[in-house]
C-alpha cells in the first residue's frame, strides 16, 4: 500500500516575491548592464529531522551555481549567500544545493539534495528557490498489539549489504533510520530476531527491494495467524511504502533584512558636484514586518532642523516627521500579512542631496525586524568639484591584479574631464603617468611591468588636476615551487623522498607504493645529468616485483601526496595550496624513451613495441571540487585512483581547472645533456584567483594504466615559474 506522509517545509528566504514587491513601490527599472540579479533561497523537508532546522540550513546547506562553462559561484552555507542578491551575467544557470550529512546509515543524520534551473536576463531580478528534498530512504518499524504475546526481546536490524552499514531497532521504538543508497546497494536487508515463549530464538529475514529516495518504508510486524506458527501465534511482516509529500505546510525561517541601492550599488560611494546629485533611494526587503529603521549621519540634525544627528523613521514625533520630510527625506512602507514579508523604499530627494556642500556624508541605516534580525548599510555621498574620482578595489577588481600587472579604475564626475591615472610604489615620492580607457562613466588602465609582491598607490587625474583620494593594491607574489632545484633528498624507511623532510614534503612519487613492498624507488636523485647544483630528479619506469607479484611502475613525481595503495594500485591526493598565477613553467629535461614492454587492453594509445612517451603538465585549480578521502579524512582538489574498477584520473577540462599547460615527449631529447623546456599556461578564467596548484611528470605517459617501456627515463632540474 502506498500513501502520502505530510511534512513541514521550512524556507530560508532573505526576500520573497521581490519582483512583485518592486512593482508596488516604483516603476523605475533596476538598471544592470549585461547582467541581472538573483535572490536565492532554499526549502527543506525537515519534519523527519531531529536537529534544529535553522541550524541545518545556515550551517550545512552548500549551494553551487553553474553554467555551461562550469562552476561560477560556490557558497559553503546559506549565511555566505549575499543578502542583497547575487549578480550574474545574462545566461542560463543551474543551482544545486546539499544539506545535512551523507552517511550510509544513521538515526539522526539526514541528507537533502536540490536542483533548480534558471535564466538571468539583463537588468532583471529573479527569485530562485531550490527545493531540497530528502535524499535518504527512510525506515521505521511498528509492532502490532499481539506480538508481545508470542515474542520477547525482539530487535529489527536493517542495513545495506555491500556498504556493511546497519541499524538496530530495539523493541518498540519511534526511531527512524536514514539510509543512503549507492551504486551497489539498491535494496535494504532486514532481520527480525527475538525470543519465543519456550525460550528458543526466532529469526526471520527479508529484503526491501529497489529503495527510492524521499520514501518511508515501514516494517509492520503483526500476529494475525497467516504465515508461520510461533508458540501458538503467527507473525507477519509487511512493508508499507510511503512517498514523502512536499506540499503540506510552509513555515518561514526569517533572515536579516536586505538593504540595496535603487539603481546604484550601495557598496560604492555616490559622487557628484554640488547641486547635481539628484534623488537617491534605498530599497529594503524583510522576511518579516520591520520594527525599527535608524538613520544617522554627522551634521544631518542641523541640516534638517532636528535635535541630534540620528532619528528613527517609525518612531518619529509628528513634529520631527514634518521637518524630515520638508528636508527631503521620506519613505513608502508595505507589509504583506499573508506572506509575512515587507519592503520599504527610503527616498533622499533632490531637496536634500542637491543642497549638500562639498564633503563626505556617510548616512548609516540600521534596520531591525520584529524577529530581532538586524542589517546595516551606509549610503556614502561625496560632493566634490573634482572632474574624476579614484575607485577602490572591489573583489572582482582584485582578481585582475597579477604578479606583474594590474588594472585600476576611476569614475568620471564631469563630462568634459580627460581621465588619466598616476601610480607609484608605496613609499615613493614620484608618480608615473598612465593613460586611461574610458567606458561610459568608468575609466581604467592596465599597468604592466610591476614588481611581484609589492604595494602600489594610484590616483585618478585629469587636465591640471590630481586627485587626493589615493588608493592602494598589492601585486601577487611570484611564488616558486619548493625544492624546484631537486638538491635536497631524504628517506622515510625504504622510501626515497624529494625534499629535506618526509613530514613536510611538497612533491611525492610512486616510491611510497613500490619501495616498502619490493624495495624499488623509480624516482630518485641523479648526478648523471643535471643543469645546476649537484642533483637532478630521475624518473625511471620499471617493473616493481617478481613474476605475477608486482606491477609496472612509471617513474613519476607530482605535487601532492601518495595517500595509500589499493592492492597494487595507487590512491593519490594531488594539489597543494597556492595563490599566485604564473604564465608558464620552465625547466630542464632529458628524456630517453624505450620500446613499450607493458600494455593494457584499456589503454589503446600505446602497444608493445611502440616508442614510449613522457609527459609534464601543470594546472591551477579553485577549491570548488574538493574530495575527501574516506580512509584518512583529508581533502584534496583531485584524488587519483588507478584501480580499473574505480579509476579516476585528472581531467584538464574539469570545472575547477583555472589554467592548464602540458608538454609531451614523443621521442628522445636532443644532444648529450639536458635541454630547456617551456610550458605556457592557458587560462580558462582570468577573473578568479587559484587556491591550489598541480604539477605532474612521468617517464611513461600511460603510467596510470600501468603501460610503458621498461627503462624509459626522464631527468628534470631547475623548475621555474615565470610571471609576465
Amino acid at each position: 500500500m502506498k500513501k502520502a506522509i505530510n511534512f513541514i517545509k521550512y524556507t530560508a528566504a532573505s526576500v520573497l516575491a521581490v519582483s512583485a514587491l518592486t512593482a508596488c513601490v516604483s516603476d523605475e527599472p533596476f538598471e544592470l548592464k549585461g547582467e541581472g540579479k538573483i535572490y536565492l533561497s532554499t526549502t527543506l523537508n525537515s519534519k523527519l529531522e531531529s536537529r534544529s532546522v535553522s541550524e541545518e540550513i545556515e550551517q550545512s546547506c552548500m549551494v553551487w551555481i553553474s553554467n555551461a562553462k562550469g562552476l561560477v559561484r560556490r557558497y559553503n552555507n546559506m549565511s555566505e549567500v549575499p543578502e542583497g542578491g547575487i549578480r550574474l551575467v545574462s545566461d542560463n544557470y543551474i543551482a544545486e544545493a546539499w544539506a545535512g550529512d551523507s552517511v550510509p546509515a544513521a538515526k539522526d543524520k539526514i541528507y537533502f539534495k536540490g536542483r533548480e534551473e534558471f535564466t538571468v536576463k539583463n537588468g532583471a531580478q529573479t527569485q530562485v528557490t531550490i527545493t531540497c528534498r530528502v535524499a535518504n530512504s527512510v525506515v521505521a518499524v511498528k509492532y502490532g498489539a499481539g506480538v508481545d504475546d508470542v515474542l520477547t526481546d525482539y530487535t529489527m536490524t536493517v542495513g545495506l549489504a555491500n556498504a556493511k552499514a546497519s541499524l538496530d531497532f530495539v523493541g518498540r521504538t519511534d526511531e527512524r533510520g536514514f539510509f543512503m543508497m549507492n551504486s551497489r546497494d539498491k535494496s535494504l536487508d532486514w532481520t527480525l530476531t527475538g525470543r519465543r515463549a519456550d525460550g528458543s530464538t526466532y529469526t526471520k529475514s527479508g529484503q526491501i527491494k529497489d529503495c527510492k529516495p524521499a520514501t518511508l518504508y515501514t516494517l509492520q510486524v503483526d500476529c494475525n495467524g497467516e504465515v508461520e506458527p510461533v508458540g501458538g501465534g503467527y507473525l507477519t511482516i509487511e512493508i508499507d511504502e510511503a512517498e514523502i509529500d512536499t506540499e503540506e505546510v510552509l513555515v518561514k525561517i526569517p533572515v536579516a533584512p536586505t538593504i540595496s541601492g535603487f539603481n546604484f550599488d550601495i557598496n560604492e560611494p555616490v559622487r557628484g558636484e554640488k547641486g547635481a546629485v539628484g534623488r537617491k533611494s534605498l530599497y529594503i526587503v524583510g522576511s518579516a514586518a520591520l520594527d525599527r529603521i535608524e538613520i544617522e549621519c554627522p551634521g544631518i540634525g542641523s541640516k534638517l532642523g532636528i535635535s541630534g544627528d540620528d532619528f528613527e523613521l517609525f518612531g518619529m514625533s509628528d513634529d520631527v516627521r514634518a521637518k524630515v520630510e520638508a528636508g527631503g527625506i521620506n519613505y513608502v512602507y508595505n507589509y504583506n500579512t499573508d506572506e509575512d514579508i515587507s519592503d520599504i523604499k527610503i527616498n533622499f530627494e533632490e531637496t536634500f542631496t542637491n543642497t549638500l556642500d562639498n564633503g563626505e556624508y556617510p548616512i548609516k541605516v540600521t534596520v531591525t525586524d520584529v524577529n530581532g534580525k538586524t542589517s546595516q548599510a551606509t549610503l556614502q555621498i561625496i560632493i566634490s568639484d573634482a572632474p574624476v574620482s579614484t575607485s577602490g578595489m572591489t573583489a572582482d577588481m582584485l582578481a585582475g591584479i597579477w604578479a606583474t600587472r594590474a588594472t585600476i579604475y576611476g569614475e568620471v564626475v564631469k563630462d568634459d574631464a580627460v581621465p588619466a591615472f598616476k601610480y607609484r610604489k608605496h613609499g615613493s615620492q614620484s608618480w608615473t603617468d598612465a593613460a586611461a580607457e574610458v567606458n561610459g562613466k568608468t575609466f581604467s588602465a592596465t599597468l604592466t611591468g610591476l614588481e611581484p609582491g609589492t604595494t602600489y598607490e594610484y590616483v585618478a587625474a585629469s587636465t591640471d588636476f590630481i586627485g587626493s583620494d589615493i588608493k592602494t593594491f598589492s601585486t601577487e607574489a611570484a611564488s616558486q615551487f619548493p625544492e624546484s632545484g631537486f638538491e635536497n633528498w631524504s628517506a622515510d624507511g625504504k622510501i626515497v623522498i624529494i625534499g629535506a623532510s618526509a613530514s613536510n614534503k611538497f612533491w611525492d612519487s610512486g616510491n611510497t607504493a613500490s619501495a616498502p613492498l619490493v624495495g624499488v624507488n623509480p624516482t630518485q636523485s641523479s648526478s648523471e645529468y643535471k643543469h645546476s647544483g649537484n642533483y637532478s630528479v630521475q624518473l625511471r619506469s620499471q617493473f616493481a616485483g617478481a613474476g605475477i607479484l608486482g606491477a609496472f611502475a612509471a617513474g613519476n613525481m607530482f605535487v601532492g601526496e601518495f595517500i595509500r595503495t589499493d592492492g597494487t594500485n595507487g590512491v593519490l591526493g594531488w594539489g597543494r595550496s597556492w595563490q599566485s598565477r604564473p604564465t608558464k613553467l620552465k625547466g630542464w629535461v632529458r628524456y630517453e624513451p624505450k620500446a613499450v614492454t607493458h600494455e593494457k587492453a584499456d589503454y589503446a594509445d600505446l602497444k608493445k613495441g611502440d616508442l614510449d612517451k613522457g609527459i609534464i603538465y601543470i594546472a591551477l585549480l579553485d577549491g570548488s571540487n574538493m574530495e575527501k578521502d574516506d580512509k584518512t579524512g583529508k581533502s584534496y582538489p583531485m584524488i587519483v585512483r588507478t584501480k580499473a574498477a574505480n579509476r579516476q584520473l585528472f581531467d584538464k577540462n574539469a570545472s575547477n581547472v583555472i589554467a592548464y599547460g602540458e608538454i609531451i615527449f614523443n621521442e628522445a631529447t636532443a644532444g648529450d645533456g639536458m635541454i630547456e623546456f617551456e610550458i605556457p599556461l592557458t587560462y580558462n578564467r582570468t577573473n578568479v584567483k587559484p587556491t591550489y596548484i598541480m604539477c605532474t611528470a612521468s617517464a611513461s605517459i600511460g603510467g596510470d594504466y600501468f603501460v610503458g617501456g621498461e627503462g624509459s627515463t626522464m631527468w628534470l632540474d631547475d623548475f621555474e615559474l615565470i610571471y609576465e
